[in-house]
């Protein structure tokens, strides 16, 4: 795999805190602990190593791929997408069961809004994260 650098390290730096901007994710590690911090910054540089390369594109909140040559032909070389999140990668996270905890949370959500379960799957993660929070408040309190 060739990964010689394509993109100056400051575009990449910057393009990577508007995604994590327009995806509400804190890339402040001043705030983390020393756990977080090392698996923030080691994900970090695999994003950046890979948008240096050329590889992975930014797009706004969106990133596109492109599939190394070290998978196997049909694979190599596939432009893949990658949207901005949405609710539905909690519940996947549980493997969509009734039982699991943001399966749960979702009920919980649907009880204080009216809106059906499947409503939340459908928006974006920061809108889910903060119906989370109030409903963390509810039901630890």
């Amino acid at each position: 795999m060739d990964d010689k650098q394509v993109i100056a390290d400051e575009v990449c730096e910057k393009e990577f805190n508007e995604w994590c901007d327009a995806n509400g994710i804190d890339y402040d590690t001043a705030n983390m602990n020393e756990d977080d911090k090392d698996g923030f910054n080691k994900n970090k540089a695999t994003i950046i190593k890979a948008a240096k390369a050329g590889r992975l594109v930014f797009d706004g909140g969106k990133l596109e791929y492109t599939i190394s040559n070290l998978s196997p032909e049909g694979f190599a070389g596939q432009k893949i997408n990658i949207g901005q999140p949405t609710g539905k990668i909690f519940t996947a996270m549980d493997g969509l069961k009734d039982t699991q905890l943001f399966k749960k949370q979702t009920s919980v959500m649907s009880a204080l809004t009216g809106k059906d379960n499947g409503y939340f799957d459908k928006l974006h993660a920061i809108d889910w994260k903060l119906l989370q929070a109030v409903v963390v408040f509810f039901i630890t309190i």
